[in-house]
């Protein structure tokens, strides 16, 4: 890992949670690029996962009466099973192509959320619910980035910012653990070589960058949020399907 990209890297962490504080998405998606570029896609997505569950985990205390628990069983669920899928998947079929349609798909749900949005549409329901939970789980345990499919559901289903940001916390943390438990069973690889002052320099910046979010969290208007939640989910659409396009060659 050349320095350049070890600092893209670092920086990356610190914003990410600084996102993960403020809109509560963000860490896992802008991290997973660079850690399978720099590190490639099996421990590129290991590393993902472990940050953001370390991630997800520090900010749930800071939010735990705002979190939605039915609505968290509701998506956690579907997102296990959608784990399994897609962890199987991707240790029988080629992984590009399934990672370029995973991206497509999360593209064109966000596009047309947004489109709807501006409709009276409503999703109601537990179907929506389970189908974004299950493609939450299939597109993180290919490309690490799980959000985008959730966030179409939010932004259709009129779910309020507060309480997504807070619930979204044990589903990406419970999302992360079961994603690296089905990659060490089902589709077993190296685990990521990495420095022991690396993940001590990674937690470091995980924590600053949480509580800097902590601080201007206050200050952000629930309609910034929402729109840093979609722009960050648009991210991990092209993550993926970027993601698809580095695992054909």
């Amino acid at each position: 890992m050349n320095s350049g990209l070890l600092l893209a890297i670092l920086v990356a962490v610190f914003v990410g949670g600084i996102a993960q504080r403020v809109a509560g998405i963000g860490f896992g998606l802008l991290l997973a690029p660079f850690f399978i570029v720099a590190l490639g896609p099996y421990p590129g997505v290991v590393v993902t996962n472990v940050c953001g569950m370390l991630a997800a985990g520090l900010v749930i205390r800071h939010v735990w009466q705002r979190i939605d628990w039915k609505m968290y069983v509701s998506l956690a669920v579907p997102a296990a099973l959608g784990v399994l899928l897609g962890t199987y998947a991707a240790s029988v079929l080629p992984v590009g192509p399934l990672e370029i349609g995973v991206g497509v798909f999360m593209l064109a749900a966000l596009t047309s959320s947004l489109v709807l949005n501006r409709t009276e549409m409503v999703l109601r329901g537990g179907s929506p619910k389970a189908a974004a939970g299950l493609l939450a789980g299939i597109s993180n345990s290919m490309a690490g980035a799980g959000v985008p499919a959730v966030s179409a559901y939010a932004v259709l289903a009129k779910w309020p910012q507060a309480s997504f940001m807070a619930t979204m916390q044990p589903f990406l943390a419970t999302l992360s653990i079961v994603t690296l438990a089905a990659h060490a069973v089902v589709d077993p690889g190296e685990w990521p070589q990495l420095a022991w002052w690396l993940w001590v320099l990674l937690g470091i910046l995980t924590v600053a960058g949480l509580r800097t979010g902590s601080r201007l969290a206050p200050h952000v208007p629930e309609s910034t949020a929402r729109r840093v939640v979609v722009v960050l989910a648009y991210l991990g659409a092209v993550s993926a399907l970027v993601k698809g396009i580095i695992d054909l060659q």
